[in-house]
């Protein structure tokens, strides 16, 4: 990851998750807030997403028309298509915008609950370095993503009966005199800086479980209640199943703080799509060609009238 990302898009959220944890005093608690905190500030993008992609489901009728009309004729098809998007004002990437802006944050986030050290207490490599030779953790290639939960729960053997760190750790470096915060990682019995794992059945299981199921509920709810055309009925289809299984998988090889920060935005976005159904529900959609057509139509009343 880039520093630029790092610095302008991970640090900033990894402080905020900072200021919830602080408050609320417990990690997984923190992550479920920080997914409610995104769902709220991305709220608006997602309601112009839906608004869009209801226009682009009425243009979906005059689309199959032109279809047919130039079934054999490809490149007019496409040019009557890209009449038929300019005479409406819509494009067909409007609906995907909220997503690809939403990306880079989500990946903010992802990346501010996988390292604490870095992005949610601000500590340099150099000191992350030595807290890893402390406590007996040994970085590597192959831990490098997941390396500082493991760091930040051994941290908490170096904890006085004051609730601070010791001079053991303290003493490192300035940084982590200043900044360092014990982070309790316990969430309803379970040790979220913990991976799941197949061979090894424990309550960690339920994570990557209901990761897998809440992902297909929040597939199934937008794909019944978006009200897509058949072609883009036909890619969400593929995506209600293919992302509970992903996520079944990526929730056994992840620490289980990012699987309830999955759980979390799949139950979010369950709630979310149904308030944007909600708000939207009343909303007439007015294609520039059918008023048109309302309009000749008028006219030619009239001169029969007439």
């Amino acid at each position: 990851m880039g520093d630029i990302f790092g610095i302008l898009i991970v640090r900033p959220f990894g402080m905020i998750l900072y200021a919830i944890y602080n408050f609320v005093g417990s990690y997984g608690l923190a992550v479920i807030l920080f997914a409610l905190l995104a769902k709220i500030i991305l709220f608006p993008l997602s309601l112009k997403n839906k608004k869009s992609m209801k226009k682009m489901n009425a243009l979906s009728v005059k689309q199959q028309e032109l279809q047919k009309k130039y079934a054999k004729n490809r490149e007019k098809l496409n040019e009557e298509i890209q009449k038929l998007y300019e005479k409406e004002g819509v494009s067909p990437m409007s609906g995907c915008l909220g997503t690809f802006i939403q990306l880079p944050i989500m990946m903010g986030l992802y990346y501010a609950v996988q390292q604490p050290l870095k992005f949610v207490i601000g500590l340099g490599t150099e000191d992350i370095a030595a807290l890893a030779a402390k406590v007996g953790v040994e970085m590597t290639a192959q831990n490098t993503f997941t390396v500082q939960l493991t760091i930040a729960e051994k941290l908490n053997q170096f904890v006085d009966a004051t609730g601070a760190f010791s001079t053991e750790i303290t003493s490192l470096s300035t940084d982590i005199a200043n900044y360092l915060i014990p982070i309790n990682f316990d969430f309803l019995g379970m040790n979220l800086s913990q991976t799941p794992h197949f061979t090894v059945f424990n309550a960690l299981w339920i994570i990557p479980i209901l990761s897998g199921l809440t992902a297909f509920l929040s597939s199934w709810a937008m794909q019944k209640m978006q009200g897509t055309s058949q072609q883009v009925q036909g890619s969400m289809k593929a995506m209600l199943y293919t992302m509970p299984l992903m996520s079944v998988y990526f929730g056994f090889i992840l620490p289980a703080s990012i699987g309830i920060y999955w759980i979390a935005n799949n139950v979010l976005s369950i709630a979310q799509e149904f308030v944007l159904q909600q708000i939207t529900k009343n909303d007439k959609v007015e294609l520039v060609s059918d008023t048109e057509g309302k309009k000749k139509k008028k006219k030619a009343e009239k001169k029969e009238e007439a």
